[in-house]
């Protein structure tokens, strides 16, 4: 029922509530109706009243900017009156606007269930499903929204829905629809005076749309192989806006090269490269038409010509050395690129520099030699003095620059560390901190003994960092990189004696974390009284800020010697004295890890159950709760969800950090672990694999043996009997190097798994 008639219902009974048989001066009513009049309202009808109430209330307090009391008041509607669409409906801005997509998409699936025209609702769950990149259900939804009978009414949505419909079948490659749907909305722009009428749009911007969606759909029919189509679009495009002569240009050149017309194709693009155009896509297709008329000889002189004219110009800066190389012509090609680094020292430029190093012998030491320069002018500047690079510009920039490169390039990387091994072997002066960064990138890239050798030049003999002057204090990073190394390479003695002599020598280096790793690390020698000596050390020694952390680490090591009750009494202990929600999260989830430990898996749901109570996007608690109920072979349905959505939200967490991180691109190989797991408890072994093969390969899935045992059961399940043994064996090497306790049960069923499949190989033979 509409809000409309809703209220209005509400009134009549209120009305017919509030009538006064005293004093009335009405005619007799018949029996019946007063009876009607007079009838107790039912429970229904009180809870319908209520919902009204709130969603009154709700709407003021949204208008109020109070928006998670709004959120929670709409809800309440919902729960009196489940069949209400309007509370619904404004539950989906909310949810977006509090940053809760999965509750958007579930009120906008609960509206549509609701009431399946609503063609509003239907583009705004499109278009959302789109920003998640989920984009075969957002075409599905934006169909639903383009058929919806009342959008005869409403041309002033239908050309937005019917324009993005476009977008959607273009980045699909289905070009046909594409074209349908552009040409669609342009019949729509064509009639300026109705869409005025209904939407906020004035005569000009619609021109402009029209215009806009005419060129594209002559680009759609370009790519689709229809040239005439194409020009006709292109020169509608041109009648709605004249000013737009110069790109249609460009778009008639395509055109004319499409149908193998290289001079006619040349001519229109003359036209358009004179505005000096702010793109690279006309001298690119210029490079392509002089080739194809036999005057590649020309390029060059062209393109210097265009430079000289453009200067500012970076990217067509760059093409011309870019066809310097391929003319080999290395000198001017290296004068350009040192000429755009004092100008313009971007990304863009660095990269390309780069990449005609490696072209050269010995190029990638060229490449070490401005790395190395740029990070370590870059260390010395301050406020107070700031050293100039290389090239009179800040040095900093430069190795911003240079750093997002090497961050993405493991190419390069890997090239970049047999330079550096050599140089640091043979006594080469190499800078710290690029020796920092390398390691770092090494560790990254798997080559762990890359990364320790890097780290360890960073200490001397006795174990104390070098001190270098003029450059900020390190010690703690590399404390810190070199025992994270020995920890991927399983070393928990050397971590001992790492940790023993930091301990002794460290002068900034935070003390707990020598502690915590000095712990890890007697844990996984089986040196039990040790690694409680070192934890309690780590508590004592811990800031107030550190405190919290040390003492979960604590409870977790009494959980792995089976102290699991001291362990429970530990976090009901902290539960009393902590009161932050996000030091009770953290304690919850110890106290759900000690419960796992200990096989009391009601109660490790319960905590999870309480963390995502407070906060359903907790991306942990969603894939542990996920987990659990995998691994116990129920609810797995749900189990999946909530892990796809914990690897969901883990992606966009990573995605919207403030400042880039090497790892920030990684997946969570415990996530993807768990989602094999579940998908391998669904039957579904090929999707089960393909996850596993993933997690096996990430950072912290590598040496994990629970992640190899997973990827053991699912491969046994397929008849591949050699990748589950590979696995298994996999398994317990990694057991045998200190990853987990061998008496945690899994150590012994791993062996017993492969034990039978041996037994059972060498019988069939």
């Amino acid at each position: 029922m509409p809000l409309s008639m809703r209220l209005g219902l509400a009134i009549l009974v209120l009305l017919a509530t509030c009538v006064s048989p005293v004093g009335a001066q009405t005619r007799p009513l018949a029996e019946d109706a007063r009876s009607e009049i007079l009838k107790k309202p039912t429970p229904r009808e009180l809870d319908h009243l209520e919902a009204v109430k709130l969603y009154g209330l709700a709407l003021r307090l949204e208008q109020q900017n109070r928006l998670p009391e709004a959120l929670k008041t709409f809800e309440q509607a919902i729960q009196l009156d489940p069949d209400a669409v309007p509370p619904r409906r404004a539950l989906i801005p909310l949810y977006l606007a509090l940053d809760r997509p999965d509750d958007s998409l579930k009120a906008c699936e609960a509206v549509l269930k609701l009431d399946p025209a609503d063609h509003d609702t239907w583009y705004l769950y499109a278009r959302q499903l789109r920003s998640l990149d989920r984009l075969k259900e957002a075409r599905a939804a934006m169909e639903k929204a383009a058929q919806c009978p009342g959008l005869k009414e409403r041309p002033d949505i239908k050309v937005l829905i019917v324009y993005d419909l476009g977008v959607l079948y273009e980045q699909a490659k289905e070009l046909d629809q594409a074209e349908k749907a552009f040409r669609e909305a342009a019949e729509l722009l064509d009639h300026p005076l109705v869409l005025q009428e209904q939407g906020p749009y004035s005569g000009e911007e619609i021109t402009q749309q029209a215009a806009e969606t005419y060129e594209r759909l002559g680009r759609i029919c370009l790519q689709a192989g229809h040239t005439d189509r194409a020009v006709a679009a292109f020169q509608k495009a041109q009648a709605k806006d004249p000013a737009r002569s110069s790109r249609l240009a460009l778009n008639l050149a395509e055109v004319y090269a499409a149908q193998k017309k290289p001079t006619e194709a040349l001519k229109h693009l003359d036209i358009y490269l004179a505005r000096q155009p702010p793109g690279i896509e006309g001298y690119e297709l210029k490079i392509k038409l002089l080739t194809e008329l036999n005057r590649s000889k020309e390029i060059v002189a062209t393109l210097e010509n265009y430079s000289r004219n453009d200067p500012h110009h970076v990217s067509l800066q760059l093409l011309l050395a870019r066809e310097y190389r391929k003319a080999g012509a290395t000198a001017p090609a290296l004068r350009l690129y040192n000429k755009l680094i004092q100008t313009d020292p971007g990304v863009e430029v660095f990269r390309d520099l780069f990449a005609f190093y490696r072209e050269q012998p010995n190029g990638v030491g060229e490449i070490l030699n401005r790395l190395d320069r740029a990070i370590t002018e870059a260390a010395a500047e301050d406020d107070e003095k700031r050293v100039p690079g290389p090239t009179g510009t800040s040095a900093a920039v430069h190795a911003r620059a240079m750093l997002a490169i090497v961050r993405d390039d493991r190419g390069l990387v890997k090239a970049l560390l047999p330079v550096a091994r050599r140089r640091v072997q043979g006594g080469q002066d190499l800078g710290a901190q690029t020796r920092l960064l390398l390691a770092t990138l090494a560790v990254r890239g798997g080559q762990i003994e890359d990364a320790e050798l890097l780290y360890r030049t960073c200490l001397d003999d006795k174990g104390r960092v070098l001190k270098i002057p003029g450059v900020r204090n390190v010690e703690q990073e590399v404390y810190g990189g070199l025992l994270r190394v020995l920890s991927l390479a399983h070393k928990p003695r050397a971590i001992v004696e790492l940790c023993h002599r930091g301990l002794e020598h460290a002068e900034a280096t935070n003390r707990v974390m020598f502690y915590l790793d000095l712990a890890r690390a007697e844990m996984a020698l089986d040196h039990g009284k040790e690694a409680l000596k070192a934890i309690d050390a780590a508590v004592d020694h811990a800031s107030e800020h550190d405190r919290l952390l040390c003492r979960c680490a604590r409870v977790d090591m009494l959980a792995r010697l089976d102290r699991v009750d001291d362990a429970v009494a530990e976090c009901q202990a902290m539960l009393k004295e902590y009161r932050k929600p996000g030091e009770i999260r953290g304690i919850r989830y110890t106290l759900s890890g000690v419960y796992s430990t200990a096989k009391q898996h009601a109660r490790a749901e319960e905590q999870l159950r309480a963390i995502l109570k407070d906060d359903p996007n907790d991306a942990t608690a969603n894939n542990d709760l996920g987990y659990l109920w995998a691994d116990q072979n129920r609810n797995l349905e749900e189990a999946e969800k909530l892990i796809r959505k914990a690897l969901d939200l883990d992606q966009r967490q990573r995605q919207s950090g403030t400042g880039v991180t090497l790892d920030s691109d990684q997946d969570n190989a415990a996530y993807i672990d768990s989602l094999g797991w579940v998908l391998f408890r669904r039957g579904k072994l090929a999707e089960a694999r393909k996850q596993m093969e993933r997690a096996v390969k990430l950072p912290g899935g590598t040496d994990d043996p629970v992640v190899w045992d997973h990827l053991g059961d699912v491969c046994f399940q397929q008849k591949d009997s050699q990748r589950a043994v590979e696995a298994w064996k996999k398994a317990l090497e990694c057991y045998e190097a200190g990853q987990r306790q061998k008496s945690d049960g899994r150590y012994k069923d791993i062996q017993h798994k492969l034990k039978v499949l041996v037994t059972t190989g060498s019988q069939q033979r």
